[in-house]
């Protein structure tokens, strides 16, 4: 039964395999042509499953759904199961082991229906137990180590979708990588000098998208499997619970002897006795030795000696110990001394320091108003010259003036008398 039971667990998981595999790969191709085909079309979609990790994530969560879909349509066929008459009625007294085939022939008639449930498979494995051992003493054993071996199995179960749950994220990452590697690899000097960045920010923008898009799937695929999952579980301790309820107390058992006791002879039982006697008279005696009063005082006295060595190792572990922190006080003390000390020193070097800015200070702010003061010299100066170089210049123009005016009066003279033009020219240069 052990073998046909891991038999159907193989075949089960196969199934659940291919179905994935299969339905899952088919619906997410299928997906994604309504994305980028058909009637599904929209730009911030297709934008999120334009590169082969993004598709590749996609398919893979489509199959991770299918998976789970296929474990919660076998989880509603065991809780149908469960409503289902699969042992006739017991009245709560316990009976015959020779009757288990009666109970096997009426779970017979229901097999079929039953076989690929864990309901079916517990109460089969208990049945068969019970008839190849012809009793019911072990069947508490055997009961937990069915249920043991039903929740590791339902576990295991699990194993497809969980690779699929952390397989899509490292998908994503795997395809963001790829984008910033391509983003980067298709920019040159050129492009970033005539660009700018731009083009490698949405090249990295879209690299991000994969990993967007694969934590987004892997959030709503671990939220799924959490739900069946403990679907399932429920479904189990159901199980466990009819087990309990209509198997383990459902057979007569009866009180077999041990097998040190069959198997140890009448001698070894002898003298198992003998040594007993042996073990409780040596107690006797140590008990009255203990109680005498002599035995009293020497524990006494003995316990107190021991409390008095005890009470002065403890003192003068406590001198030591205070030796040892006045010590290091000291030391803490010493240092914090001398860190005072540097600094009043560095706080008169610092006073030092200040007065001489002050009175550096004080210099500069001197020499600004002399500076000032100059400075209102100079401009007065410069008006002084200014006026000095405006009247230079009117000179000059009269200068020019009276030349202009000698040379017409010399002028008219030569045209009026001839013969005295000499007369203007010499009263010309007595003038100049």
């Amino acid at each position: 039964m052990a073998q046909a039971r891991a038999t159907l667990e193989t075949q089960r998981g196969s199934l659940l395999t291919w179905f994935a595999l299969i339905a899952g790969a088919a619906a997410g191709v299928g997906a994604l042509y309504l994305i980028n085909h058909g009637p599904w079309q929209n730009e911030t979609v297709q934008r999120y499953v334009m590169h082969h990790a993004e598709q590749v994530v996609v398919i893979l969560f489509f199959c991770c759904l299918a998976a789970l879909l296929a474990k919660f349509f076998g989880a509603l066929k065991e809780r149908y199961v469960h409503s289902q008459t699969l042992l006739p009625g017991w009245d709560g007294k316990p009976m015959p082991v020779s009757d288990v085939t009666k109970l096997q022939q009426s779970l017979h008639l229901v097999w079929n229906k039953v076989k690929s449930t864990y309901l079916g498979q517990r109460i089969a494995n208990v049945l068969n137990f019970v008839q190849s051992r012809g009793s019911a003493n072990d069947l508490d054993d055997q009961m937990r180590t069915l249920a043991d071996n039903d929740a590791i199995a339902l576990d295991g179960s699990y194993a497809l979708m969980r690779f699929m749950i952390w397989a899509m994220p490292i998908l994503g990452f795997l395809g963001t990588v790829l984008g910033i590697t391509e983003a980067i690899a298709g920019i040159s000097p050129e492009q970033l000098e005539k660009g700018g960045a731009g083009d490698v920010t949405q090249g990295l923008t879209k690299a991000f998208d994969a990993t967007a898009l694969a934590l987004g799937v892997t959030l709503v695929a671990m939220f799924i499997n959490y739900l069946v999952e403990k679907f399932e579980q429920n479904l189990l301790e159901r199980v466990d619970r009819f087990a309990d309820t209509e198997l383990a107390h459902r057979f007569v058992r009866t009180q077999a002897p041990t097998a040190v006791e069959s198997a140890a002879p009448s001698g070894l039982q002898a003298l198992l006795e003998k040594q007993i006697a042996l073990w409780n008279a040596s107690m006797q005696k140590a008990e009255e030795r203990w109680s005498a009063p002599q035995q009293q005082e020497k524990w006494a006295a003995a316990l107190q000696q021991a409390l008095e060595g005890s009470l002065a190792r403890f003192g003068q572990r406590i001198v030591e110990t205070e030796k040892k922190l006045l010590e290091r006080h000291q030391v803490v003390l010493d240092g914090l001394s001398k860190l005072a000390g540097a600094i009043k020193d560095q706080g008169t070097e610092h006073q030092v320091a200040l007065a001489r800015l002050t009175d550096a200070i004080n210099l500069s702010v001197e020499m600004v108003a002399k500076m000032q003061t100059n400075e209102a010299q100079l401009i007065r100066l410069q008006d002084a010259l200014n006026q000095n170089l405006s009247l230079l210049a009117s000179s000059a123009t009269f200068e020019q003036a009276v030349e202009s005016l000698t040379a017409a009066i010399h002028l008219l003279t030569t045209r009026v008398n001839p013969g005295q033009a000499t007369t203007p020219r010499i009263m010309r240069h007595e003038a100049a």
